[in-house]
């Protein structure tokens, strides 16, 4: 008894160095095969509709899934990176100069919204400056996050091909490697499979009920923004999808200031504008999309989006805005299983 008992340690204990160390071993590409992880999740209706029209032939399906995401996702943002990027440079040159000659200049704008309260008796000594040191910063920040997806470097290169080179099997195979891994796993198969359901359930509300409708939300707010006139739409058009992205702040904290500096700036028709479009349209948009994209799909609660998506932003940079949230779906997943499978004793024992 006690020498099987010590065989049984000894494997386990194998078992477990082995995993520790192939995950050493493909650290460096641990972010490729997340991506991978997640787009097969994300895009696995779309491969079921290849699948369909091919004849149930995976390979196919599967290249033409991956031909999807390249053209529908990889290549827009990486070039909107650059894009960012560019324009992210050119108006942290401009909080550097003063052109009277345009109204819209950052510069000038601010001193605009300086004037009214410097007249009501408030003292506002450096408080331009301190205004300028902060768009500085934030355009500093938003520019290096551009810089950081729209940057060709080797490794991005190489990490891109890899992560669709994983993508064409975990979408041919991702049927076959689920069931394979909920037979390796000692948790039982009906737990495994609520675990999967109630966590793929979660990845695609969330990127459907929070992605996609904040994409839109700020694609709308960056062409309005170009049709009035404002600088740096592109910009601004991410930065009102990232709001959009956070509960409880949304694009609104861009378009209301943006409405107020064309206002003060004397553009009072685009400023009505601006104002008439955001509260119509960009902020009714959520409630409109919202049922449509989530239906049946479970929800994150909106506090654990808006402390994953920071947590993911200062933990993994730009990346953790779509981490963060995927590893906060897994906790849920995982407690959701715990309250399923120990439901009577949580009952009894409270």
């Amino acid at each position: 008894m006690y020498f099987r008992n010590l065989q049984k340690g000894l494997f386990i204990a194998l078992l477990v160095l082995s995993t520790l160390l192939f995950l050493w071993v493909i650290f460096g590409y641990i972010m490729p095969l997340f991506w991978a992880i997640v787009l097969t999740i994300i895009f696995h209706p779309i491969y079921l509709y290849f699948l369909q029209i091919t004849n149930n032939r995976k390979a196919v399906a599967s290249l033409l899934t991956i031909f999807f995401i390249v053209i529908a996702v990889v290549v827009p943002i990486y070039f909107i990176g650059v894009l960012v990027a560019n324009e992210a440079v050119s108006l942290y040159i401009n909080l550097t100069q003063t052109d009277a000659a345009n109204a819209l200049q950052p510069l000038t704008v601010i001193h605009q919204l300086i004037a009214p309260i410097s007249n009501l008796g408030i003292n506002t000594t450096g408080m331009e400056d301190k205004l300028v040191v902060f768009a500085q910063k934030v355009s500093a920040q938003i520019g290096s996050y551009a810089f950081s997806i729209g940057k060709a470097t080797f490794n991005t290169i190489v990490g891109i091909f890899i992560m669709l080179y994983i993508l064409f099997f975990t979408l041919k195979d991702g049927e076959k490697i689920g069931k394979h891994i909920m037979h390796a796993l000692p948790l039982g198969d009906e737990k495994e499979r609520l675990l999967f359901s109630t966590f793929t359930s979660m990845v695609r509300a969330m990127f459907k009920g929070t992605f996609i409708i904040a994409a839109v939300q700020g694609s709308i707010g960056g062409l309005l923004f170009a049709i009035v006139g404002i600088p740096s739409a592109l910009l601004w058009a991410v930065v009102m999808t990232i709001f959009a992205i956070i509960p409880a702040v949304g694009p609104a904290i861009v378009w209301i200031p943006a409405a107020l500096f064309l206002f003060l700036s004397g553009h009072t028709v685009e400023a009505f504008v601006v104002f008439g479009v955001g509260v119509t349209i960009i902020s009714l948009i959520d409630n409109l999309l919202r049922p449509i994209l989530v239906s049946k799909d479970t929800t994150m609660p909106d506090v654990l989006i808006l402390l994953s998506v920071l947590g993911g932003l200062t933990t993994f940079g730009v990346a953790g805005i779509i981490v963060g949230p995927v590893v906060t779906a897994l906790f849920l997943a995982m407690w959701e299983l715990f309250e399923h499978d120990y439901a009577r004793e949580l009952k009894q024992f409270g």
